[in-house]
């Protein structure tokens, strides 16, 4: 795949889909960034993110996810990858899950660490739902 330079274009809205899924596309585009010549610019990809926390959803790890978008010609053939993995009937359990994510229901240590990543809740603070402030960040990084 070619990698994307994340300065000049934000990854894919977390609401996009792929195979029914949140999240996915955006991992996909963030994965991209972290190729040889690609640029994460302000973005992040933690374990403990919610991409990763997507990809562990789905039986995967970021390791194995990471290297069949690496070695893959094109997204057609990662969509393909997927499928041959994942139970695309899980989406909509897995999306409400990813909808009913809150600040407020978070340990102390996981809100310090949204505010820390998420530079749009210091202009935002009412932002409450992380798919909401994931959102509103990538609006407030928009160059």
């Amino acid at each position: 795949m070619t990698p994307l330079d994340l300065r000049a274009t934000p990854p894919r809205p977390p609401r996009a889909t792929t195979l029914g899924f949140y999240l996915l596309p955006r991992t996909i585009d963030k994965l991209r960034a972290e190729l040889p010549g690609g640029d994460m610019g302000p973005f992040l990809n933690h374990d403990t993110g919610f991409s990763a926390y997507v990809v562990r959803r789905l039986g995967l790890s970021m390791g194995e996810f990471r290297e069949a978008i690496a070695n893959a010609p094109d997204e057609d053939a990662v969509v393909e990858w997927l499928r041959a993995r994942v139970d695309e009937s899980a989406a909509p359990a897995l999306n409400a899950k990813l909808e009913s994510f809150v600040v407020e229901r978070m340990t102390a240590e996981d809100q310090v660490l949204v505010r820390e990543r998420h530079p749009v809740m210091a202009v935002r603070p009412e932002l409450s739902k992380i798919m909401d402030i994931l959102e509103a960040d990538d609006e407030h990084m928009r160059p």
